[in-house]
């Protein structure tokens, strides 16, 4: 069977893979000089780290088994750093229980909703009831109102922008369950994973395994539309030639799949156009100096420009990076914000001026060097009754098939549910393999 995969990010890598253990012919077709997608790097005194900020879960086990069969399992280390929580103009460790109960943000009766709520979610075993309500409308009955307005509403804000108040509650329960999930065994600290030289190394051990099978990869090579040939099977253009395939497999973002579709397929366009997006803009900083002791800090004050900052350097040591700190800045945002269409150095100069409002040993002089990455279909919105409009990976046109982060579902997008979701893609292709090529 051959098998024409557009994107070789992590999900277009592990749908080559596990392709090639089933005799089939492969080409992954990357509009990007170099492969990886939101897992490529930049070089900081000679050591790669990620454009786009990435950690694993002690439970995200598809990934630490994909590790393992790739050789790289020595390379995943696991340190416990410490989180903290920037609201009403103060920085609150909130790592531990034992912060909760310390953070004065919140009123005693407060905390102890939060805390309460909070448990009792995660300790939920379904969540069925939840997928057609919101986490606007669910959470206070749980976690309190004030619990919510300080801490909850904040973080929908940071992640889904504008359409905070549509996402749909068993999201959020499944969040809530992956971080109870990874924390350490007396429930102190979360401990998270990091490949020792990067996530990069996943990305080029799985490269040289497909090249090394046969499979062919052809980079800088955008996909320009999908089409059809003499006996209906379904081509991918690539640089005005039509490229004829068993099956056509885009693991790129629903709104740049719609552009891809030929005319007579329209219908289907609309049907993908249900589900909404908000974008990504980080700006990584090397720094001279560290700014803190978190690793990560979310930022609850609409009026700082950024929503997420994440000094890197407390998760991995700084010393791999030659003494330097390294954060991110996150931003998600609607995919028409200004911040999309500037230039790199004015979208630094929006953002970094904040910085010392959080940590004010932060000085314009600390910087290094400066990268700023953006990716316009970073995040899908999982709203109320997502479960009915998550797009299947058979679509309806012979042959060609969707296998992107609009189906990971209810979980939180992550390198371990793109492994998930391209095995899952692979099943189906086996499945209607005879079909496929007898066509």
């Amino acid at each position: 069977m051959r098998v024409a995969i557009i994107g070789a990010g992590i999900t277009g890598l592990t749908l080559a893979h596990e392709l090639l253990k089933h005799d089939c012919t492969v080409t992954l077709y990357e509009a990007a000089p170099r492969a990886g997608g939101e897992l490529g790097t930049v070089s900081v005194n000679g050591e790669p780290v990620e454009r786009f900020y990435h950690h694993l879960f002690t439970h995200d086990q598809l990934m630490i088994d994909l590790a393992n069969e790739l050789g790289l399992g020595n390379r995943l280390e696991w340190p416990e750093p410490e989180m903290a929580f920037y609201t009403h103009g103060r920085v609150y460790p909130f790592t531990s229980p034992l912060d909760l109960l310390r953070c004065s943000a919140l009123s005693p009766w407060a905390r102890f909703r939060l805390g309460l709520g909070t448990l009792l979610l995660q300790r939920r075993e379904d969540f069925g009831t939840f997928e057609d309500r919101t986490a606007a409308s669910v959470l206070p009955s749980y976690v309190g109102q004030e619990s919510f307005e300080t801490v909850f509403k904040p973080m929908l804000r940071a992640k889904f922008s504008d359409h905070w108040n549509d996402v749909s509650m068993a999201w959020m329960w499944a969040r809530l369950r992956s971080r109870a999930r990874t924390r350490t065994p007396n429930k102190r600290r979360e401990r998270l994973g990091y490949f020792r030289g990067s996530f990069r190394v996943i990305v080029d051990a799985l490269l040289q395994s497909v090249q090394a099978r046969g499979a062919c990869v052809r980079l800088g090579a955008p996909a320009e539309a999908i089409s059809f040939g003499g006996h209906g099977s379904p081509a991918v253009s690539i640089g005005g030639v039509a490229v004829e395939a068993d099956a056509v497999v885009a693991t790129v973002g629903l709104p740049v799949i719609r552009r891809l579709l030929p005319e007579a397929h329209q219908g289907f366009a609309s049907e993908l156009a249900a589900t909404s997006y908000v974008g990504a803009c980080v700006v990584l900083l090397e720094l001279r100096e560290q700014l803190s002791r978190f690793y990560w800090t979310n930022i609850a004050d609409r009026d700082l420009p950024f929503a997420g900052l994440i000094e890197h350097t407390n998760l991995v040591d700084r010393e791999r990076y030659g003494g330097s700190t390294l954060v991110y800045l996150s931003n998600y945002l609607p995919r028409q914000h200004e911040l999309f269409g500037l230039d790199d150095g004015t979208v630094v100069d929006r953002l970094v001026g904040s910085i010392a409002h959080v940590f004010p040993r932060f000085h314009r002089e600390h910087i290094q060097e400066a990268w700023v990455s953006r990716d316009s279909v970073a995040q899908p919105v999982i709203e109320t009754g997502y479960q009915r409009r998550k797009p299947a990976y058979a679509s309806p046109i012979p042959g060609f098939y969707i296998c992107n982060t609009s189906q990971i579902y209810p979980e939180d997008r992550g390198t371990n549910y793109n492994v998930k979701i391209a095995r899952e893609c692979v099943t189906q292709l086996l499945g209607d393999r005879v079909a496929l090529v007898r066509r």
